[in-house]
């Protein structure tokens, strides 16, 4: 079993991941050997030697940082185009004069109108993410009605 590693490399940002590679591949240049290396960088042996042999067969853009995760608005319902169009008309309307019941946003309200507007069906929610990213927060109404109920 190997000794615990003073950094957790899987941490570092891509960019420090970047420079611990080219640590690693001037190390390997100057001493050869891939325990020492390991040591000197402070990263295992394993890690050394894959990182090595990637060097050796793409060179520096083998081992250079690659942005990770999926790309920004590629699997959102909605277009950017579409969402500007539902937060102009959520701000400046209220439901019914959009053509929809009701007098205050909801997210069902803003489904409909997402549905009226482009055809596109969203679930619940998921437009409680949408409204969530644009900054729109649930408010209470300030005046509440209140119904007298009439004694028999």
């Amino acid at each position: 079993m190997e000794k615990e590693l003073k950094n957790d490399n899987y941490k570092l940002s891509p960019k420090g991941q970047e420079e611990l590679r080219k640590k690693i591949v001037r190390q390997m240049k100057h001493h050869g050997n891939s325990k020492e290396v390991a040591l000197i960088c402070e990263c295992t042996v394993r890690h050394v030697n894959k990182t090595w042999k990637k060097y050796q067969s793409g060179g520096i853009k083998a081992i250079a940082a690659v942005k990770m995760g999926r790309p920004k608005y590629k699997y959102r319902r909605l277009s950017q185009e579409q969402e500007a169009v539902i937060k102009v008309e959520i701000m400046e309307k209220n439901p019914s004069e959009a053509g929809l019941s009701g007098y205050l946003w909801c997210r069902a309200e803003v489904c409909e109108l997402v549905k009226q507007r482009f055809g596109i069906e969203i679930p619940v929610r998921t437009m409680g993410d949408y409204l969530k990213r644009w900054n729109f927060t649930y408010q209470r109404p300030k005046k509440r009605i209140t119904v007298k109920m009439k004694k028999p």
